[in-house]
């Protein structure tokens, strides 16, 4: 439905990124901040790869010697190769390298200790890289990848304290004698009505608006028209319970 339901291991992976970039903005000291710039950049590369492991095959295992194996397995799909040598590419390489000095080949304990700019280029780069091979194949850009916000604030006590949740009525929807569809979100084990509207509305673009805007993690969003349920579809957002 939306990009806010995390129904893809690459968008899984990207919202690590963006929560990883998220505490590492708010982290209270260094220490706090390189271990998530470090999770924000593997996680970032790692969604990223996994996205042109399914454009090219999975056979491909790009992990190793990334550059070398995708030029070959975008051949054998019949893909434009990279420019490696200037601009998006060579910076997309340069965090491929910040990654492996993180996990692999650690020369000085100081490279654990990145800034919080490291985090925000990685997750910039490799959004604007992750789009480059979808045209590169031929495909639309995944959904997932035009998110940049972090919905899951571990500060925030339950699941609706900070947030309020107003209802939005349009005319007729509150009409005391009529079935009126009433589309309400499901947070927390409680429900929350967030639109009333008329008889005979289509619910289906203002579910996907309401969640495209969605700034909390939610279960599901339901409809009902007057007491019956007549449509649900499951939400998986980060700081939900599965």
């Amino acid at each position: 439905m939306t990009t806010r339901s995390v129904d893809w291991p690459h968008y899984h992976l990207w919202t690590d990124a963006l929560h990883a970039r998220q505490l590492a903005r708010d982290a209270a000291n260094e220490w706090d901040r390189g271990a998530y710039v470090r999770w924000a950049v593997n996680s970032a590369w790692t969604a990223f790869e996994t996205a042109c492991e399914s454009l090219v095959g999975p056979g491909a295992h790009l992990g190793n010697r990334f550059q070398k194996k995708l030029d070959e397995a975008l051949d054998r799909c019949g893909f434009a190769r990279p420019n490696w040598g200037s601009g998006l590419w060579q910076d997309a390489m340069k965090v491929y390298g910040q990654r492996k000095s993180f996990t692999h080949s650690v020369q000085d304990q100081t490279t654990l200790f990145p800034d919080r700019s490291v985090a925000d280029d990685a997750i910039r780069l490799l959004r604007l890289a992750t789009k480059d091979m979808y045209a590169r194949a031929g495909k639309a850009d995944p959904k997932w990848v035009e998110d940049d916000e972090d919905i899951y604030d571990p500060r925030r006590p339950g699941g609706l304290s900070g947030y309020a949740i107003g209802t939005v009525t349009t005319a007729g929807g509150d009409a005391p004698d009529a079935v009126t569809i009433a589309i309400v979100l499901a947070v927390d084990g409680k429900e929350h009505v967030v639109r009333a509207e008329p008889p005979g509305t289509d619910p289906e673009p203002l579910m996907e608006q309401i969640l495209a805007g969605m700034n909390m993690a939610v279960l599901a969003v339901r409809v009902y028209q007057g007491n019956e349920l007549i449509k649900e579809d499951s939400v998986n957002m980060r700081g939900t319970t599965l």
